[in-house]
């Protein structure tokens, strides 16, 4: 990979051509219509994904649009799924140091601690660790408490798996 790859800029303005698209979903987020917001999100990001490309700047922002609009509508497991796969697609565009990449994936986790369904915390964990893991590396504390939070839900212990499903959490902080 080039070194220019790993110096692409993150566009912080919405491109004209999405800023009415964008606004649509922002509107319907503060009237209240969480799920409709995930649908337009989801039917943009596939859009952009489809003409643009997956790894496509524009893309990967419609991605985190759509995790964003999943935990608002209170759907955890989607919003951390899409919210690694973001990540993951951040971090081949532009290096695991890049902060975007870093802050794509505390979200996955923000959103990962709000999943209180045993089996989808689960597997959405296991694949939550790899991405820490080739982030962070093995040793960072977001690996480490995200493995304590999964074993201790996994584990035989019932009183203290049953502790670790309770949602928590900046992404409970979030409103639109």
């Amino acid at each position: 990979m080039s070194r220019a790859v790993f110096s692409l800029p993150v566009p912080a303005a919405v491109p004209e051509f999405l800023t009415p698209r964008i606004e649509g979903i922002r509107k319907t987020l503060r009237a209240g219509r969480c799920e409709k917001a995930l649908g337009a999100a989801q039917d943009l990001s596939h859009e952009l994904a489809t003409s643009h490309g997956p790894l496509h700047v524009y893309a990967l922002h419609a991605l985190e649009l759509v995790a964003f609009c999943a935990q608002l509508a209170g759907r955890p497991i989607l919003a951390t799924e899409v919210s690694v796969y973001a990540a993951a697609g951040w971090q081949r565009v532009l290096g695991s140091k890049h902060r975007h990449v870093r802050q794509q994936t505390r979200n996955a986790v923000a959103s990962w601690l709000t999943v209180t369904n045993a089996a989808e915390a689960a597997r959405t964990g296991t694949a939550l660790i790899a991405l820490l893991q080739s982030v962070y590396g093995l040793t960072h504390p977001s690996a480490s408490f995200v493995k304590r939070r999964l074993n201790a839900i996994t584990g035989t212990d019932q009183e203290a798996a049953s502790s670790a499903l309770q949602a928590s959490g900046p992404a409970l902080l979030i409103t639109p």
